[in-house]
């Protein structure tokens, strides 16, 4: 159960470490860590609100990125990373801009029903192009008539057509914290490094590629794999954060008459980061229990937004409206906002690395279902007491140590360029003897 405080990160740790039944220890815990002092230095709180009004985040999700780095440390040796300044790695990019009540990248917002809100994301051309029939309104071509719809209905009905239409949608607030992860194992454990393990990643977007990026980190061999009917999206949007994300990773693509070859690409892995629903996966011919009954070890981290069985699993979701469906969010003059930037996704992003890390150390066939929904109600806190306020020209914050100044956002160093689309296709399947 994720019922545990996130206190601090140090704290944060050890509970995850648990978890994961992890003997390691941390080498030393963080300096001044409580939520509102990690939230101060993550980069975060400019970006949530308006440039004017910066706003504290809800909950203690930098307390709990800043926890899961430290975790990871342990299991796997010092990456040097500081978990919580990632949340702002994709803004300090971009250079995006607060911009209440809209999601920083502008794609999503919260939605007023009849009885509530929801949060509901238009991020892709076929989600405008769904208008009509989602609103029953042939003329439908933007928010202002989701939102002539919605206020005659409940937001459960609104939020149900959304889904039934595969829109990302969620009431505010709906999501529960139950369980970090679920978890099914079998085979005998034995130690294994990472140095030099195979991960296999077909995930897109932030939190599975964020996923393979920290286990690159500590020494894992990423192959990342794109169909050539799709590929990620990360791609078209944001090249500095591709690279960020994939730099130092070779790239294999498939066609839809090469299944066989993808299906030999992932036999070949210790670890496979997935994000499809299960019929995604099914069309592929790909099941992680026939990948895990295969082998005495192996790792399959199965994402999803918001749970892997059930009708969850057939609900979509991004980083935004599904940090925002389990209650992180700032009130602005009644109007709920997003909080930093995609939350859910690096938050995820860095949970599934320290579990398959472990997991995949420790030995033994695991498979770990992990969705975004959870990781992010696990950090919801009550809605905070302060803000910034504008000290000398800068902003700052009372922080559970004293006045602290609000950081910008920051994005790691990165020298190289991700690996063109499928260049390493036939390497890859040479070494493989395909």
């Amino acid at each position: 159960m994720s019922s545990h405080p996130i206190t601090s990160a140090g704290d944060w740790a050890r509970h995850l470490l648990e978890l994961l039944e992890v003997p390691a220890a941390l080498s030393a815990s963080p300096t001044e860590s409580a939520p509102i002092a990690d939230w101060a230095s993550s980069g975060a709180v400019p970006i949530t609100g308006t440039p004017d009004q910066p706003l504290l985040p809800t909950g203690a999700g930098a307390t709990a990125a800043r926890g899961a780095l430290l975790a990871l440390d342990a299991i796997a040796g010092p990456t040097g990373i500081q978990g919580h300044h990632l949340l702002a790695e994709r803004a300090a990019i971009t250079r995006w801009q607060a911009q209440a009540p809209w999601s920083l990248g502008g794609h999503c917002r919260a939605v007023r029903a009849r009885d509530a809100w929801f949060a509901l994301s238009l991020a892709r051309d076929s989600d405008l192009d769904l208008l009509p029939a989602l609103t029953l309104d042939p003329s439908a071509v933007g928010w202002q008539q989701v939102h002539a719809w919605a206020c005659t209905l409940s937001a459960a009905d609104t939020v149900a057509r959304c889904r039934l239409l595969g829109l990302p949608a969620g009431v505010i607030g709906e999501t529960a914290a139950t369980s970090l992860f679920t978890l099914q194992s079998d085979g005998a454990p034995r130690s294994r490094p990472l140095a030099g393990l195979r991960v296999v990643d077909l995930s897109s977007l932030w939190a599975g590629p964020l996923c393979a990026n920290l286990l690159a980190h500590v020494g894992a061999r990423v192959i990342r794999v794109e169909s050539v009917q799709r590929p990620d999206g990360g791609r078209r949007g944001i090249p500095e954060f591709d690279d960020l994300l994939h730099a130092g990773q070779r790239s294999i693509a498939f066609a839809p008459d090469g299944l066989s070859l993808l299906h030999r690409v992932v036999d070949s892995a210790d670890i496979v980061i997935t994000a499809a629903r299960p019929r995604g996966l099914a069309s592929l011919g790909l099941d992680p229990m026939q990948f895990l009954s295969s082998r005495p070890h192996g790792v399959w981290v199965q994402l999803s937004a918001h749970g892997s069985t059930g009708e969850e699993a057939n609900w979509i979701g991004f980083g935004d409206d599904v940090a925002m469906s389990a209650g992180l969010v700032r009130w602005i003059d009644g109007v709920p906002v997003p909080v930093a930037d995609a939350l859910a996704d690096p938050l995820a992003g860095m949970h599934a690395a320290v579990a398959a890390a472990a997991l995949a150390t420790r030995g033994g066939a695991h498979l770990l279902d992990l969705s975004l929904g959870q990781i992010a109600a696990a950090t919801v806190l009550p809605q905070p007491q302060a803000d910034p306020q504008m000290v000398q020209g800068h902003w700052t914050i009372d922080t559970e140590f004293g006045t602290r100044p609000v950081s910008a956002p920051r994005a790691r160093t990165c020298s190289q360029q991700a690996r063109p689309f499928g260049a390493d296709t036939a390497a890859v399947l040479a070494e493989l003897g395909v």
